[in-house]
């Protein structure tokens, strides 16, 4: 018999990080199809590097507690998990954020508003319900 969650585990293990590609795959191959000044496009590439760097730290902070699928677990209490409780999923959606607008692709925005955005807010809803 199929055990459909260790599918779905498997499908999801590769295909979250894939999308995070895709999105950067349509910021760099759909530029210049969002109409927006040289000073959004600077404030964009900030955004990039801010989402970035705070997406390493969180990634740092959390050590051998990340995983790409929520999992029961006990709560990371320190560094920015002290002041936020999903600090990596806002690095991701400031890094993809910001990619668009310097890129000013309309479709890696588009993206990440109706596929990642939503994936993220699900993500962090079922792990709220697996920490302790």
């Amino acid at each position: 018999m199929i055990d459909w969650k260790k599918v779905f585990s498997i499908y999801a293990t590769f295909g979250i990080p894939l999308l995070y590609l895709y999105n950067i795959y349509l910021a760099y191959t759909f530029p210049h199809t969002l109409f927006i000044s040289w000073q959004l496009q600077i404030f964009g590439l900030l955004l990039t590097l801010c989402g970035v760097v705070m997406w390493t730290v969180s990634y740092i902070n959390l050590g051998w507690s990340f995983g790409v699928l929520p999992q029961k677990q006990k709560r990371v209490t320190k560094g920015l998990y002290k002041y936020v409780s999903h600090p990596m999923y806002i690095a991701i959606y400031l890094t993809f954020l910001g990619l668009s607008l310097s890129n000013t692709s309309l479709p890696g925005l588009l993206f990440l508003t109706l596929i990642l955005v939503p994936i993220l807010t699900l993500r962090a809803t079922l792990e709220e319900k697996n920490l302790t």
